[in-house]
């Protein structure tokens, strides 16, 4: 989520970056919101300010007692300023909190922004080749794709897995299940032994705060799987957990980097 003030001072450039990538972002209302906001906070810093002031009073005014001509009164009005800057304060923090709640909304609709590198396209026609390494392959026969030559292996088995689940699954079957769980393992030790990565076997379950995390929510709400009744979702990628085992902790560059491998099964439409 981009950060609210680097939206405010640099609305046309969050706008553009947003139209690069084929996304319309209405900023109208935030800033509506924003400016709503810091009107509240200096009303809200000042009411506090006088009620400091008047609570100052009181307590003078109580010193000196309520014998002194006129001092009970003036004492009651200032208790009565003091109940009503309380009762303002509250409910000007309750619609601080309303109106903060509905930019973050608001911010979390925002895609990261491009590269200035990154050229601007819209189809892959406007892709630009920035080098090329090695040559495409040349075959003496007509490839054939993966699904079809895993079929005809009897390794892949979709009539079962449609039978079972429905449509766009698979089964592996023999050799098929062999090779999938030795790529797994295959990519697990090579990043754990190799290069150090610490593996990770994270939960298939997450809360609504670590899909919110990494942006699966509110955006791709639709394209994920919600256990019902409760908070709980079904992981789109291991990114969702791994990313969110230091969500909201502050790292000394002293522990950078930090490195994790994981594999898991991936729940999205």
């Amino acid at each position: 989520m981009l950060d609210l003030r680097y939206v405010r001072d640099n609305l046309d450039v969050v706008r553009q970056g947003a139209a690069a990538k084929g996304e319309h972002v209405s900023l109208e209302r935030f800033v509506t919101l924003d400016n709503r906001r810091r009107s509240l906070l200096t009303a809200v810093e000042r009411l506090k300010s006088r009620r400091n002031t008047v609570s100052r009073e009181i307590g003078h005014s109580k010193q000196k007692g309520h014998t002194a001509a006129g001092n009970m009164e003036a004492t009651e009005q200032l208790m009565a300023e003091m109940r009503l800057a309380n009762e303002r304060i509250r409910e000007m923090d309750e619609e601080l909190k309303e109106i903060e709640h509905a930019m973050e909304q608001c911010l979390l609709y925002i895609p990261n922004l491009p590269d200035p590198d990154v050229p601007p396209g819209t189809t892959d026609t406007d892709n630009v080749e920035v080098r090329r390494f090695g040559e495409p392959p040349r075959f003496s026969f007509a490839p054939q794709a993966h699904w079809d030559l895993g079929a005809g292996l009897g390794i892949l088995d979709f009539p079962a897995a449609g039978k079972i689940t429905g449509t766009r699954f698979t089964l592996y079957r023999g050799e098929g299940a062999r090779l999938e769980r030795a790529l797994i393992n295959f990519m697990l030790d090579l990043h754990s032994s190799a290069h150090g990565y610490t593996e990770i076997f994270p939960p298939f379950l997450v809360n609504s705060g670590s899909m919110q995390g990494t942006g699966q929510l509110p955006k791709f709400a639709e394209d994920a799987f919600r256990v019902d009744g409760t908070d709980y979702w079904l992981i789109p990628t291991a990114e969702v957990p791994v990313t969110n085992i230091h969500r909201d902790e502050i790292l000394e560059k002293e522990q950078l980097p930090l490195c994790y491998a994981a594999y898991s099964a991936c729940f999205r439409a």
